[in-house]
């Protein structure tokens, strides 16, 4: 494949997940709150149907941003591989947590908003890093070890 081609789409994904991991902080902090007190009483006015209205598409987009994240990792070979897979499973786990965490929440498990709290931030602030890491370490190895 064309190295220019394969930059700009590196690119342009990489601003794409910044952008969703920008946007997804400042829904979550102006729709949500940022206390668990906040959390659990945004979550608990939710019905079963409204909470999977918004449930199915974040699992579903946000998956698929994810899986392509994790595609990258797999083939940069500069990162060591116990790396690589332990980044996977952190985001995967992260990511299963923030989404799954508000059933237990509307069904008045409290706990479980410090948990969709904690797996939020874990899991955009992981992404965003991982995303810019893997950037840097290619943009080092295509330069020739700069």
């Amino acid at each position: 494949m064309n190295q220019r081609l394969l930059t700009i789409l590196a690119l342009g994904f990489g601003a794409l997940v910044i952008l969703q991991t920008v946007l997804g902080g400042w829904l979550f902090i102006h729709n949500i709150g940022i206390s668990p007190h906040e959390i659990t009483t945004y979550y608990a006015d939710k019905s079963l149907h409204g909470l999977l209205e918004v449930l199915m598409p974040h699992i579903l987009f946000i998956g698929i941003a994810l899986m392509v994240v994790l595609h990258f990792l797999a083939f940069i070979e500069v990162m060591p591989q116990n790396t690589r897979t332990r980044f996977t499973h952190i985001l995967f786990t992260l990511y299963f947590f923030d989404q799954l965490s508000v059933l237990p929440i509307m069904m008045g498990v409290e706990i479980f908003s410090i948990l969709k709290l904690i797996s939020f931030i874990g899991f955009e602030v992981t992404l965003a890093w991982l995303w810019i890491w893997m950037f840097k370490i290619t943009l080092v190895t295509l330069r020739g070890g700069d």
